[in-house]
């Protein structure tokens, strides 16, 4: 494969950087770091990716990084100051952004001739290609405020495409050619048929006071239609870093707008004659939209793996088909056996693609429940957070293996970064419970006490919020409240053996283990 932008040709199979034809000698780390980030087609890649795909296991200082993308910078003819191509992303890694263009066989395939769109593929980078996803452009943000900002608004855009080409769902088009369209009269059929974008992404924001004021749309270039708009307001002083924070809640929120779109579009074709992307689609659609379909979304999405087998996102989609069998009983005492089938898909797809961010949190899941290894699951949660910051899946799972690994404070923090993310997370009844537990074991009673209420209230059918408010009532010396705790097990078909559930709670700190047993215990024997 070879990439051209610019006037440069970046050859990886030669190994070899030339421009107008003629080589630059780059050191071979300098070449990797560079080719990784060509490669990565305008999506942030993280210093932890750089450092896994350019030094493998070794131990190497974040120095010798910098060192390395510095010198990158000036074989493109780049410095850190201007960052015309490589741009340091704030808190994520470094930035590709320039126009890249594929060449293979000498031949440009970045506008392929028409094919199958479900043909075998490589990689998950030729998928944009082969199966011509419909592709997303984030227009330039407007800042109405008095004292307006280009550079603010400018950031913004940027944060907003990176987190949503994160996501990997669909293409992000490249911020230099959408910028083209900064103040532009065109339509959005227009302006998406020359991007060759079907879904435009624009919006404003204003300063006022101590508050920031977001209005985003989602249009239809294809039809001029608008799909969806919605304000998001925050307060300022919430914001440790404004535009990742804002791109975050913006991300989260446009992208299941995104893939309703495309479901709605792919729903009205005929089931008998679907390509590999139509049928990953449509799996989508029914994991989120129809709970008693999960048996024909792990179907469809069996189907569109055969189809493009060097494609991660249909792998992924059967990771989560388990994961949400694995949650119907997660409040059993055999959670190990629950999340195992998670874990074997979710190893699958990282085969296919390590930088498969759901793969990694489904993977760190698994580690956990299936085999209590907290280094293991802790790990890739982490690699799942710096591939997608703005998923509130990864921060659900970062709070809940940070807790159970011994660091509650930190579990608060991811868990409670969720909620500003994404107020109406689908499982917002295990994350109270999960609150609830991380401050039953720091021994501040009444806020347990608090978010397992919440939990009650948002899902009476989650057993491990009982069996928290259980072992909080025998800490507590609250007799009424075990014994409503322990009935609500028992109208619900679940255990209230001791060792049973003590053995389904992962805590690696003895002291935190020790804490909740004593507490189930006293509120099994009150009761």
């Amino acid at each position: 494969m070879r990439y051209e932008f610019e006037d440069f040709v970046l050859d990886a199979r030669g190994a070899e950087l030339t421009r107008n034809g003629k080589a630059i000698h780059v050191e071979p780390q300098v070449f990797d770091v560079l080719l990784a980030l060509v490669a990565a087609k305008g999506r942030p890649v993280s210093r932890n990716e750089i450092f896994e795909k350019v030094w493998g296991n070794q131990i190497v200082s974040d120095a010798a990084l910098s060192s390395r993308v510095r010198d990158a910078r000036k074989a493109v003819a780049d410095d850190g100051n201007e960052q015309r191509l490589i741009r340091t992303v704030h808190g994520r890694g470094f930035k590709f952004q320039g126009d890249v263009r594929e060449i293979t066989d000498e031949v440009r395939i970045a506008q392929p001739a028409p094919q199958p769109p479900d043909l075998p593929c490589a990689s998950d980078a030729d998928v944009s290609v082969i199966l011509r996803r419909p592709a997303v452009a984030v227009l330039p943000f407007i800042d109405r405020s008095d004292a307006p900002s280009i550079i603010l608004a400018d950031q913004i855009t940027d944060e907003i495409s990176d987190a949503l080409a994160a996501w990997r769902w669909f293409p992000v088009i490249a911020r230099n050619s959408v910028f083209r369209f900064r103040d532009s009269a065109l339509s959005a059929r227009e302006i998406g048929a020359s991007l060759d974008a079907r879904y435009l992404v624009s919006g404003s924001f204003r300063r006022t006071g101590g508050r920031i004021k977001v209005q985003v749309a989602l249009t239809d270039a294809e039809t001029d239609n608008l799909i969806w708009s919605e304000r998001i307001v925050r307060e300022l002083d919430e914001l440790l870093d404004l535009e990742e924070e804002i791109a975050a809640q913006v991300a989260a929120t446009v992208e299941p707008e995104l893939e309703g779109a495309e479901a709605r579009r792919v729903l009205k074709r005929s089931a008998s004659n679907l390509d590999a992307w139509e049928l990953a689609v449509r799996a989508s659609w029914l994991i989120s939209n129809a709970a008693d379909a999960l048996d024909e979304a792990e179907a469809l999405a069996s189907k569109a793996a055969e189809r493009s087998p060097g494609w991660v996102l249909p792998l992924t989609l059967i990771a989560i088909v388990r994961f949400q069998r694995a949650m119907r009983g997660f409040s059993s005492a055999d959670s190990r056996q629950a999340f195992a089938s998670t874990l074997d898909a979710a190893r699958e797809a990282l085969e296919v693609d390590r930088s498969a961010w759901i793969a990694h949190a489904l993977s760190a899941v698994g580690e956990l429940w299936t085999n209590h290894n907290h280094d293991r699951a802790l790990l890739h949660v982490k690699r799942a957070i710096d591939l997608n910051p703005s998923a509130s899946m990864n921060y659900h799972f970062g709070g809940c293996i940070t807790g159970f690994s011994g660091d509650p404070v930190t579990a608060r923090d991811y868990q409670q970064r969720l909620f500003r993310i994404d107020p109406v997370y689908a499982y917002r009844a295990v994350i109270e419970a999960d609150l609830g537990l991380w401050h039953l074991i720091d021994h501040e009673y009444n806020a347990a006490d608090s978010r397992l209420a919440n939990a009650e209230q948002w899902d009476p059918r989650y057993g491990r919020a009982h069996q928290r408010r259980l072992a909080l009532a025998g800490l507590t010396g609250n007799e009424e409240a075990a014994s409503a705790a322990k009935s609500q097990l028992v109208a619900l078909g679940l255990s209230t053996d001791f060792d049973e559930i003590v053995a389904s709670y992962p805590f690696r700190n003895k002291d935190h283990s020790a804490l909740f047993a004593d507490g189930l215990g006293q509120g099994l024997r009150g009761s």
